[in-house]
Order: C-alpha cells, then sequence, then structure tokens
C-alpha cells in the first residue's frame, strides 16, 4: 500500500473514532433535591480512641474467633471483650446502633464480621411505594429529607439522618475485616446526610446500585481508611459539605469513579 492510501486509511479510522466519541449518550451524575450549604461554622473532627458507647457484632463465637485468628495478640483480647460485651448489651445490625444513638459524640464500634442489614434489604412497601417525588434520569426518586427520614430504607442500605459528631469505626486490623453489603439491593449502603461532624473509619462498603458511603451536607466529616468496591456509579460520594477530609482510603471496581466530591471544601 501506497504512504498516501495508508495516511487516507489513518484519517478514516481517526474520523470514526470521533464520530463515535460526538455521538456518544453523556454520562449522567447523580441528582439531588435542592440542599443549603453548611454555615461554615463547623470544623473537621477530630478521631476519638476511647471506650465505644455502642456495639454491632454478629451472633456466633466460632465464626467470629476465626475472623480474628490471625490479630495480633493485643487486638486479639481486645476484640474478644467488646464481642462478650456486645452480646450481652449490643446490636445485631449497624442501623439498630445508629436508631439507638440519642446525644452528640456517640462512638459505634463494628465488629469484625459481615453487614448485609437485612431489616433494611426488603423493597418499600405500603406508603413508602408510593411517595410523591420526581425521577431522576437514571430511575431513583428524589426525595426531600423528610421523605427520608420517613422511608430511611427506600434507597439506604443505613441510614443516618441529622445525627451530630457521631464516630463509627470497624474494630479489626484491616478495613476488610468489616464488610457493609448492600448486595445490589440499595442505592446507597451508607448515607450520611445533614449529620454534621462524623467520622468513618475501617470497614468496607460494597455493591450498591450508586453509592457505597455518601455524605450529603454535612459540616465536617472524615473518611479514613475506609474501601469501597464494586459500586455501579461511585465508590465515595461527597456532595454539598464543608470541613470535610479523606485520609487513606481505597475504591476500586466502579461503574463510574471511586471518589466523587461535588462542592465540598475543606
Amino acid at each position: 500500500m501506497s504512504w498516501t492510501r495508508r495516511f487516507l486509511a489513518v484519517l478514516a479510522v481517526a474520523g470514526t473514532l470521533l464520530a463515535a466519541l460526538l455521538t456518544a449518550p453523556p454520562a449522567l451524575a447523580h441528582e439531588e433535591r435542592p440542599v443549603d450549604f453548611p454555615d461554615g461554622s463547623g470544623s473537621v473532627p477530630v478521631h476519638r480512641d476511647e471506650e465505644p458507647d455502642l456495639l454491632v457484632c454478629k451472633k456466633g463465637r466460632a465464626a467470629f474467633e476465626r475472623r480474628i485468628a490471625s490479630f495480633p495478640q493485643a487486638l486479639l483480647e481486645k476484640n474478644r471483650t467488646l464481642y462478650d460485651r456486645c452480646l450481652r448489651e449490643g446490636y445485631r445490625h449497624l442501623q439498630q446502633a445508629v436508631d439507638a444513638v440519642d446525644r452528640p459524640g456517640t462512638t459505634i464500634a463494628i465488629l469484625p464480621g459481615l453487614y448485609e442489614e437485612e431489616p433494611s434489604q426488603p423493597a418499600p412497601s405500603g406508603a413508602c411505594a408510593h411517595l410523591d417525588a420526581p425521577d431522576s434520569q437514571l430511575g431513583y426518586q428524589i426525595l426531600s429529607f423528610a421523605q427520608q427520614k420517613q422511608c430511611p430504607h427506600n434507597q439506604n442500605l443505613v441510614a443516618i439522618l441529622g445525627k451530630k459528631d457521631l464516630q463509627i469505626e470497624g474494630t479489626g486490623a484491616r478495613r476488610t475485616d468489616v464488610v457493609i453489603d448492600a448486595k445490589y439491593q440499595k442505592l446507597n449502603a451508607i448515607r450520611a446526610d445533614s449529620s454534621d461532624g462524623i467520622y468513618f473509619k475501617n470497614f468496607t462498603a460494597q455493591r450498591t446500585t450508586f453509592n457505597a458511603l455518601y455524605v450529603l451536607a454535612g459540616d465536617g466529616f472524615v473518611i479514613d481508611d475506609v474501601l469501597t468496591r464494586w459500586n455501579d456509579e461511585y465508590g465515595f460520594l461527597t456532595f454539598a459539605g464543608d470541613h470535610g477530609l479523606y485520609k487513606n482510603c481505597e475504591s476500586y471496581g466502579n461503574g463510574d469513579s471511586g471518589m466523587t466530591g461535588g462542592s465540598v471544601y475543606v
């Protein structure tokens, strides 16, 4: 083939690729209710290294012992002590512990295990199945904050709504020792909405139809050593907030970006 013919062939391929790019459908961003930005009076929260107020664990000591068997001795003993306490007075689902929070400054510790939050999994029923709200371009309803409060699990596996200075931390040796799994049944694995001063640390959230960890309209948040993976859209989404900080996080296997921050100031 002559040089001229090769050059024309390259131009034809390039033109085809350009046409495909120009006609490709645009990526759709998430749609949210109108949100008032925080007034900026908050601050980046500081990690509290103290005895937790509330505990979350799964029953089954043999399975728990297998999960912690390789931990360093001090961490292993700490988890055993917390597990005994959790069996007496703790919760089996993270949402139950969140619902029990009755004051700012509460710390929730999640012990090693797989948390599928079974009570939150079912599809909406009753009045929650017939909310009057606009539909997004991606098919989910754009709910008001009042509707999120009314029906927290229409879209969220774990809903943290209006809590202040809450810390949620896994007690494992690695962030994969505590896994919160939405099983592609919910838009968000964890939604923290209008919850100032929230601190997330040392766990994994995964398999949603949109976001693994979504922080909205919060003045002060830290996401510290958290893994998100295998979500249809974003791993982390933080939107319309102030004084936010990501530390030592990881995200992979998502349909869109691993980390997306929209209108967040630090």
